[in-house]
């Protein structure tokens, strides 16, 4: 699938004397990728900077709904690896057999001194990054709502399995704005959230009244994703829970 769109470099075409480019690469080990073979992932801690002695790579990013963005190709003489944040934000794989260097993080000031055109890859990776930090606060925010809706649907599951009923059937009949309230989400950011899940195939409406959650594991993946879920939820005892649910 990655393949389509990722031109064909010949490995003639892209033979290079990365050496000659760049003396400071010889103080690496070089590592050789199979056609297709993955160099790193998105979400990978960064370890080494790369470059590119022969071959290419595709750089491309996968967004949530899993269509793929090419993002820059990458040849011979050239670095792949910087940024500023921690962990890869795009992932590298080989579209030819290519064989690359592996050179120290700290090592990339003096690689870019001398190197107009992968100084100006630098900045254009440190933008990248900006970009994606951005875009990922801002999806965050957008998602907090069902986060902590799907914390809540959990807790509720729980509680009803513990009783002896179907934890995959939560009865719809407690009233919307006492759960809006406890999850600290106005009512119509309750039901966007339970569209949204419905939407992802998590929970489904059980006429005449009702909810069934689907997927109750996928449930806990959201509810344990992100440290925002509200510290109401997790200070609240069964108590408090038993009486939102009243």
């Amino acid at each position: 699938m990655l393949r389509t769109g990722i031109a064909d470099y010949s490995e003639g075409a892209l033979a290079v004397d990365v050496a000659a480019l760049n003396p400071q690469a010889n103080n690496g080990a070089s590592r050789t990728l199979a056609q297709n073979e993955l160099l790193f992932e998105a979400g990978d801690i960064k370890s080494k900077l790369y470059q590119v002695e022969s071959g290419a790579l595709c750089i491309y990013r996968t967004h949530p709904d899993l269509r793929v963005e090419i993002v820059e190709h990458v040849l011979a003489g050239e670095l792949v690896g910087m940024g500023y944040l921690e962990r890869h934000t795009d992932s590298a794989r080989a579209t030819v057999e290519t064989k690359v260097r592996c050179i120290d993080l700290d090592a990339v000031d003096e690689l870019i001194e001398t190197d107009p055109h992968n100084r100006a890859r630098y900045h254009d990776a440190i933008e990248r990054e900006f970009a994606f930090r951005r875009e990922s606060l801002s999806n965050a925010s957008r998602e907090r709502p069902m986060v902590r809706v799907a914390s809540f649907l959990v807790a509720v599951s729980n509680r009803i399995g513990e009783e002896g009923g179907d934890p995959s059937f939560v009865d719809d009949t407690v009233d919307c704005g006492v759960i809006a309230d406890f999850l600290g989400l106005s009512v119509d950011l309750l039901a966007l959230a339970l569209v949204q899940l419905e939407m992802r195939g998590l929970v489904e409406t059980a006429p005449p009244h009702g909810l069934r959650l689907k997927d109750i594991a996928a449930l806990e993946d959201i509810a344990m994703e992100r440290d925002n879920v509200p510290a109401l939820w997790a200070r609240s005892s069964e108590e408090e829970l038993r009486a939102a649910l009243q």
